[in-house]
């Protein structure tokens, strides 16, 4: 479920509701599991409804170290809340919902985040593991929304933990890519640039998508950009082919790391690869171009010390383009090893 749910009606909280259950069954959570992510998704739209009058849903499966995990964001661009700590509370809700309040829906999240000021609205940014895991030294998340006119994305990403054992304290690999156009052709591209992507882990970034563009030569093509983040967050090499954007956002600094003009799938190429180090408390970040150029991100500390989830869900929300498929990638490395 890669599109936009409106929030302007009350049919449409049954909507989110609906779609909410469907999505964590196919997922594979118990059916009291499912119930739980129901009500956490109908509480933040109704709640959207009764204080901002309009919003936006999204809900959808992101992979995860521990198995499947569902994604749940809810924005508006009301009046902010007042109070944020009493909100926090159990027992204090809005009116006609179910009664939870925010306290409650953190409580039944696996991860919970909000993000909200009288200018910028409110971000309700919600997390649901399969099989909960331990924190690490970085925390990634990432969000799809597809062309307004079609049913499959183009864009999509991955990750996969390599160490021996598979562990989740292992380095971080992650690729995004952007099936060259957008619609059905578009979307095969991706799955099979996710395909080889998986199938040969523990690769530097620059040899995966050497080897990608070989494996998916009879395709329409793709761009993509791939990062490994070694075990303690220290150090990330990445690799780009395309246009995909690859930031490191710190307070202080927003750096645009270079790429190499070119597509997967075509003639034999040589990706733009390098090393950097991280610091505690960096954001990296890959987008396609299906979003408008992220600029100045260390102007706003306030965002930078959000959860991945929801920095990806609030940058997804003001940025989308609207024309094109989007993809968004955000990797979060803990202030505290």
């Amino acid at each position: 479920m890669t599109h936009w749910l409106p929030l302007s009606d009350p049919s449409d909280v049954s909507v989110c509701r609906r779609n909410a259950r469907q999505l964590a069954q196919v997922a594979g959570f118990s059916q009291a599991r499912t119930e739980e992510i129901a009500i956490v998704v109908s509480e933040a739209a109704t709640n959207v409804l009764r204080y901002a009058k309009r919003g936006r849903c999204l809900l959808q499966r992101m992979p995860g170290i521990g198995g499947p995990r569902l994604a749940v964001i809810v924005v508006d661009q009301g009046p902010g809340i007042d109070a944020l700590d009493k909100m926090m509370r159990d027992g204090s809700s809005s009116e006609g919902s179910a009664g939870l309040g925010l306290g409650a829906m953190q409580r039944l999240s696996d991860q919970f985040d909000i993000y909200s000021s009288r200018d910028e609205g409110t971000v309700v940014a919600c997390e649901f593991q399969l099989r909960p895991y331990l924190p690490t030294a970085m925390e990634v998340a990432g969000l799809l929304v597809t062309h307004p006119g079609e049913t499959r994305c183009g864009d999509a990403w991955d990750m996969t933990c390599v160490t021996p054992n598979a562990t989740p304290d292992g380095r971080l690999d992650l690729i995004l890519c952007d099936g060259l156009g957008h619609g059905h052709r578009a979307a095969d591209a991706a799955e099979r640039v996710l395909h080889a992507f998986g199938h040969k882990p523990g690769r530097t970034p620059a040899a995966a998508l050497a080897d990608i563009s070989v494996d998916i030569a009879d395709t329409r093509g793709a761009v993509a950009a791939c990062v490994a983040v070694a075990a303690d967050g220290r150090r990330m090499s990445y690799a780009s082919v395309g246009n995909i954007a690859t930031i490191r956002a710190r307070l202080g600094e927003t750096k645009r790391f270079a790429t190499r003009d070119g597509h997967l799938g075509g003639p034999a190429l040589s990706p733009y690869s390098d090393e950097v180090d991280l610091q505690p408390g960096d954001t990296v970040i890959l987008h396609s171009d299906g979003l408008l150029t992220l600029r100045d991100l260390h102007e706003k500390p306030a965002l930078l010390m959000r959860s991945a989830l929801l920095i990806a869900g609030k940058l997804m929300a003001e940025n989308f383009r609207g024309r094109d498929d989007a993809s968004l990638a955000v990797i979060k490395i803990a202030k505290e090893m």
